[in-house]
C-alpha cells in the first residue's frame, strides 16, 4: 500500500535533488524519512560499494554548470533548505544505513542555512 506513495516521493526527491542521487538511494532515504524502523530493511536492500565510504559528502559549487547553479538558487529561494535537509534524516542515520549521499554545496553568498553537514544541531546543556 505504501509502495506507490514511496515511489512518488522518490521521484520527487530525485527531481529536486538532481542527477547525483540514484533511484535506489533516494528510495532508501524516503524509507528512512518515513520511519526509522525501516533501517534494517534499507541495509538489506543496499549493495554497498567498497571503495566509497557511507555518509554525506558535499559537492563543489564552482564545479557546477550555470544551469545547475541557477536551479539550486531557485530551489533554495523557494524552500530555504536543500531537498536532503527537508527530509529531516540525521547524518548519523544515513551513515549507519550505509548510504552514500552527495549533498548540495551552497552558493558562496548564502550562509550555511541548510546543509546537513554544515549545520549540525548543537548539544543541549544539561542543567
Amino acid at each position: 500500500m505504501l509502495a506507490p506513495r514511496w515511489q512518488w516521493r522518490t521521484r520527487r526527491l530525485r527531481a529536486a535533488h538532481g542527477h547525483t542521487l540514484s533511484y535506489e538511494v533516494a528510495w532508501c532515504l524516503i524509507a528512512l524519512a518515513s520511519d526509522v524502523a525501516n533501517l534494517p530493511y534499507v541495509r538489506r536492500r543496499l549493495r554497498p560499494v567498497p571503495s566509497v565510504p557511507p555518509g554525506v559528502m558535499v559537492d563543489v559549487w564552482a564545479q557546477l554548470d550555470s544551469a545547475e547553479q541557477q536551479r539550486r538558487r531557485a530551489w533554495l529561494t523557494s524552500h530555504g533548505r536543500t531537498p536532503l535537509h527537508l527530509l529531516g534524516i540525521p547524518e548519523e542515520l544515513i551513515e549507519l544505513a550505509g548510504l552514500h549521499v552527495t549533498e548540495w554545496s551552497l552558493p558562496p553568498d548564502v550562509p550555511s542555512i541548510s546543509l546537513v553537514v554544515q549545520k549540525r544541531s548543537r548539544p543541549r546543556r544539561k542543567d
